[in-house]
This record gives C-alpha cells, sequence and structure tokens, in this order.
C-alpha cells in the first residue's frame, strides 16, 4: 500500500490505466492493481518490467514459465 502511487504512475508511464481492485487485499497485506490498455507485444519483456517497477511484488502476466514439467505418479516419473 505504501507505493502505491508511485507504481500507478510508473504504470501509466508504460502505456497502462492501472485501477485499484476495490475491496481486495492479499493474504500479506497487498493491494491488486489491474491494469488496462497495455501493449503486449513481449510479454516476458513486459512482465521483467513490471518486475522491476519498486514497490510492485509479483505480476500475473505469468510469461516467465519454466519449459519443462516433471509428470510423475509417486514411484515413476512419467514425462
Amino acid at each position: 500500500p505504501m507505493a502505491r502511487s508511485h507504481v500507478a504512475r510508473a504504470l501509466l508511464d508504460l502505456g497502462g490505466q492501472p485501477v485499484w481492485r476495490d475491496g481486495v487485499v492479499t493474504d500479506n497485506g497487498n493491494w491488486i492493481l489491474d491494469v488496462h490498455g497495455l501493449a503486449i507485444t513481449d510479454p516476458v519483456a513486459l512482465e521483467a518490467r513490471i518486475n522491476q517497477i519498486v514497490g510492485v511484488v509479483t505480476v500475473g502476466l505469468f510469461a516467465a514459465r519454466p519449459a519443462d514439467i516433471v509428470i510423475c505418479d509417486g514411484e515413476r516419473i512419467l514425462a
């Protein structure tokens, strides 16, 4: 909550329209900010850029995901 104005201004500078999600607080006491109107041409780069803004806890793009997964049945690896 302390960095809300700073984060909102930084997102405006990126071309987005930040909107506070009213009445929602995370388990850790953080506020959620939805951002509309951002051009997402490179999701990985945008996610990294937003994560660098002081006050941002996490980004909901989830673009930089692991490429591999492990599937097992408790005894052996299936894939």
